[in-house]
């Protein structure tokens, strides 16, 4: 259908259907014509003035000022075109309040003639003119907030806003020029500013400094007050009024010269903002920051910039330094080592948290290990834990020889969640003896072909994979009871949602294989292993448990009774069907330990037959109360009852022995 013969359709429904429900399903036909939208300008207004209600939803789906025309091609349509029926069109907008399409069709009215965007000096115009109409501050907040679309004020219209009504200041703060990245275009409004100092709005002056001020008229006038503030607290106070906003803004050398102008005065400014001094990506923004603090000696500030900083070359050079350097008495060494620990940086939003760890390389690791085993196993936890794209063989190495079980299986929760390279046993050493000669202290050789440094990297991966299994291995072969308790501190740590693949994960990876597969019974002898199970973070974690607990076994039977109060909560929680299965023969084998157990699993899961979720497994559900019921006949409501059907003898005949 080409644009005329949709016009004129459209005509005719408008026309012969006085019905507005049914005018609206026969234009719900046509909006899949790619020149629907284009007709806004004809069909809007109309159906606007019919029922704004009933039609509204479907013209701010549809609105458009662009045109699909014959060929396949865009043309703009311009509002002088249409101007009074769109002017009439954006007049019952505004009396009816629809702010949302009162400015769709201002972006349409203050477009561009030609390409995309909106004409900001047409647009700035009409606001002041409005804002000047408006006869009360209620009416000027209505024209503040019809205009309040994505555009970028002028220095002369914000003046007229803000010499009319101050109130229009956070209307002017969210509409000023932002230059991300490019800190030359900054220009400060010293006229609007003037204006604010003239009423004493020194809150809105400042605001308007940090957003707009050049990059060196701000080094300049903080210049002058670190040389003309002699109290510390005032001057603190005047520079976190005065510190710029923005991205891609380099503060750095700004605020090294304040440091060295007035040394800790400004520290309380410099913390504030450490990051704005030792981030960014051009250079190196952290060393100027380090050799200052080092020249000074504020171990404080040194500390700091090295854990805000990003990159790690800085962490591990002066954690290495700090090792080695013998000039050091201890607890000078220590208490620096202890400043460069733990989390870097964070950040915290409702439900979701994100945190920063620098770490420490494999070779750091092992001499910090070596030197300092309980800042390894406190404060640097963190920063020696392996990463799913680096491993710490040269670490583990040393844990092994040490025999530290706590940091051995902090380490192995991590290996446990990798994906190995295949199936196979063919790893590069088959023995904890071959592994350490293998390895050794030296770092892997360099090839100078890529393919076989990642081959060898991955030898190495498998190696200690296999190691790992096999140190648990004998653990299990020694005693049952210990490879329980070290087996649960391993897979409690997991973090959740670490692992990915599954599946893969078994397939490659004998250390999980010997942890989610092969040991379920073993874990039966120590109860309190199988409850921190069921309470892991990780859901595959949790799964096990479940599956240790769904053992036709005595043990397996009262220990699933015994963490009754958590397996009942998987009837009504949301989680996987791939969860919820064993968790339900878990639930069913707490039935089977006694009739109290059994009776409060059958309430529940009658509770969870009669939720609406299409996706619960209700056959399974259906199939676990009819265990519970098998186990405890007692607990079966009338309607559950087995029917006995016999055949009907005839009159007289007797039954057959």
């Amino acid at each position: 259908m080409n644009v005329d013969k949709l016009r004129q359709t459209i005509e005719q429904l408008l026309a012969s259907q006085p019905d507005n429900k049914r005018l609206r399903d026969n234009l719900e036909g046509l909006v899949n014509a790619p020149s629907f939208p284009g007709l806004t300008w004809f069909w809007g207004p109309r159906l606007y003035a019919r029922s704004r209600p009933l039609f509204r939803p479907l013209i701010l789906n549809q609105f458009s000022d662009w045109l699909v025309d014959d060929k396949g091609g865009w043309k703009k349509v311009r509002w002088s075109e249409h101007a009074v029926d769109l002017e009439n069109w954006l007049d019952a907008a505004r009396a009816a309040r629809d702010v949302v399409l009162v400015r769709k069709l201002q972006a349409w009215k203050f477009a561009k003639q030609d390409g995309w965007g909106r004409d900001s000096a047409r647009y700035c115009e009409a606001l002041k003119h409005a804002y000047k109409s408006a006869p009360t501050p209620a009416a000027r907040a209505i024209v503040l907030d019809e205009f309040d679309d994505w555009f970028d004020l002028d220095e002369a219209a914000a003046r007229d806003l803000y010499q009319i009504d101050s109130a229009a200041s956070p209307f002017i703060l969210k509409h000023l020029p932002r230059y991300y990245w490019d800190d030359k275009k900054r220009a400060m409004w010293d006229g609007l500013g003037g204006d604010a100092r003239i009423k004493g709005d020194n809150k809105f002056y400042y605001a308007l400094y940090r957003a707009l001020m050049p990059l060196e008229r701000w080094h300049a006038e903080l210049v002058l007050l670190a040389d003309g503030i002699p109290e510390a607290s005032r001057l603190n106070d005047a520079l976190e009024e005065r510190h710029l906003s923005g991205y891609g803004i380099e503060r750095g050398a700004t605020m090294i010269k304040l440091l060295e102008k007035r040394g800790r005065d400004v520290m309380p400014y410099i913390r504030a903002h450490l990051d704005d001094l030792v981030g960014g990506w051009r250079g190196d923004p952290v060393k100027p920051v380090l050799d200052l603090a080092v020249k000074q000696g504020w171990w404080d500030l040194w500390a700091s910039a090295i854990r805000s900083g990003r990159g790690n070359q800085h962490f591990n050079r002066a954690v290495e330094t700090l090792v080695r350097d013998e000039a050091l008495d201890e607890p000078t060494r220590i208490e620096r080592l202890k400043a460069l620990a733990g989390v870097s940086r964070e950040w915290n939003w409702p439900g979701v948290g994100l945190a920063v760890v620098h770490e420490l390389h494999d070779s750091q690791a092992v001499a910090l290990y070596k030197r300092y085993p309980d800042l390894v196993r406190g404060p640097f936890r963190p920063n020696v834990t392996p990463r799913w794209w680096r491993g710490s063989e040269g670490l583990l190495q040393a844990l092994l020889l040490a025999g530290d079980e706590e940091m051995i299986d902090i380490v192995a929760s991590r290996y446990a969640t990798r994906v190995g390279e295949n199936r196979s046993n063919d790893h590069p050493a088959s023995s904890f003896a071959e592994w350490e000669a293998s390895i050794g202290n030296a770092p892997l050789p360099v090839s100078p072909a890529k393919t076989e440094t990642n081959k060898k990297k991955k030898e190495k991966r498998k190696g200690a994979l296999q190691v790992l299994a096999e140190y648990y291995q004998a653990i299990r072969d020694r005693n049952d009871a210990e490879f329980a308790r070290r087996a649960a501190n391993v897979l409690t740590r997991i973090p959740a949602y670490s692992i990915y693949d599954f599946n893969s994960t078994l397939r490659g990876n004998p250390l999980a294989r010997l942890l989610f597969v092969r040991s379920l019974d073993t874990y039966l002898t120590v109860p309190g292993a199988v409850r921190d199970l069921v309470e892991g973070s990780e859901i595959n974690v949790q799964k096990l448990a479940y599956r240790i607990l769904a053992q036709d076994d005595v043990r397996a039977r009262a220990l699933a009774a015994q963490n009754i109060d958590i397996l009942v909560g998987t009837l009504l929680r949301p989680i996987l069907r791939k969860t919820r299965l064993p968790a339900f023969d878990a639930l069913a084998n707490a039935a089977r330990h006694d009739a109290a157990t059994g009776e409060r699993v059958l309430s529940r899961a009658r509770d969870a037959l009669r939720l609406p979720d299409k996706k619960y497994p209700k056959e399974e559900l259906i199939g676990l109360i009819a265990k519970v019921i098998t186990a405890n006949p007692s607990l079966a409501a009338a309607k559950e009852q087995p029917i006995i059907y016999r055949r009907s003898l005839a009159p007289g005949a007797e039954a057959a022995p």
